[in-house]
């Protein structure tokens, strides 16, 4: 099993996807839906953590590409309903 993490060190808002160990045919398709946005060869930044998520589902759990998309946007939904679960408790 192969664990893929993608770090993006320092401050800026790219990271050229030269640094990505993805093959650039996934990066497409993720691309191609609306997953990552490519620009001049880079990727911004606050995708990277969603796409980290899709990778580790495919990795380590065997997961294809479709499924691991769905499943990074549910866990991202109960992510924000938890914060909002916390935020109306604390209005209470």
């Amino acid at each position: 099993m192969k664990l893929v993490k993608v770090i993006h060190p320092g401050n800026e808002n790219w990271l050229p996807v030269s640094r990505l160990s993805i093959h650039p045919g996934i990066l497409d398709i993720l691309e191609e839906l609306g997953v990552i946005e490519v620009v001049n060869e880079q990727v911004e930044q606050r995708s990277l953590q969603r796409l980290n998520k899709i990778i580790r589902l495919r990795e380590t759990l065997g997961i294809n590409l479709n499924g691991a998309i769905v499943i990074a946007d549910l866990l991202d939904r109960v992510a924000e309903l938890e914060d909002e679960v916390r935020r109306l408790q604390r209005e209470r």
